[in-house]
């Protein structure tokens, strides 16, 4: 005959084993989450050092067409230049000054975007200068963090696998047709198949208990299930 006293200790006891499984299990099942989230966290700064420095090339492409134009109409006016001394006329001389004064005026615009865009190129050097800094911080960090996880991960393989074994030896204890019914509990529960009624109240889904359902927990002649949550109740002594 089944010692349903007996049998109620032992799930409680169970219960307790694996109440801190299913944490550490979570815990080491998390790990792997966050180390993603690390390396997304990283790639995310990399590439926006990566795309400063896209902008700055872009800016030295920008730089360089300007310089390709600057020269092209410095050779324009030059030209002009020549053609002044070759001139016979005052109209034409005036009409090559006047084209020689519009070449240099747009001389003097095309250097002043050189020099605006060789300033940012500059503003944004000192910006990814110190973006690298930040990264390489960042990186030896992440790979602190990732050692640490590591270990940790270690260690709550190594609880595991001994409480698994406490685990292992408590439930060959327990009533074949009881354990199988905890277990189908358990796995529809999130965990928690074996809960006290304090107060007159289940602990897991916190409904009220009539009188009688107390008095039959107390008797301890039957496994007694919550019929609101359907798990396993005892009153802890």
């Amino acid at each position: 005959m089944i010692n349903i006293e007996e049998q109620i200790k032992l799930l409680v006891e169970l219960q307790g084993l694996d109440t801190h499984i299913f944490k550490l299990e979570n815990e080491l099942e998390s790990i792997p989450k966050e180390l993603k989230e690390l390396d997304e966290e990283l790639k995310e700064k990399t590439d926006a050092v990566k795309n400063m420095e896209g902008a700055v090339k872009a800016l030295q492409l920008k730089r360089g067409e300007k310089e390709v134009d600057l020269e092209s109409k410095e050779g324009t006016a030059k030209k002009y230049q020549v053609q002044l001394y070759q001139v016979k006329t005052n109209k034409e001389y005036t009409a090559l000054e006047q084209e020689i004064a519009r070449v240099k005026a747009d001389n003097s615009l095309i250097e002043e975007d050189i020099i605006k865009i060789l300033d940012q190129i500059d503003a944004e050097n000192k910006k990814i200068a110190k973006e690298r800094e930040e990264l390489k911080s960042e990186e030896a960090r992440i790979g602190d963090v990732k050692k640490e996880k590591g270990s940790k991960a270690k260690i709550i393989e190594a609880e595991l696998a001994n409480l698994k074994n406490q685990r292992n030896e408590l439930a060959s204890k327990v009533d074949k047709s009881i354990l199988a019914k905890y277990e189908r509990i358990i796995n529809s529960k999130d965990g928690q198949a074996v809960v006290p009624a304090l107060n007159e109240t289940c602990q897991g889904c916190f409904r009220v208990m009539p009188p009688q359902v107390i008095n039959e927990i107390r008797m301890k002649r039957d496994l007694i299930l919550c019929d609101n949550c359907a798990r396993i109740l005892y009153i802890e002594e």
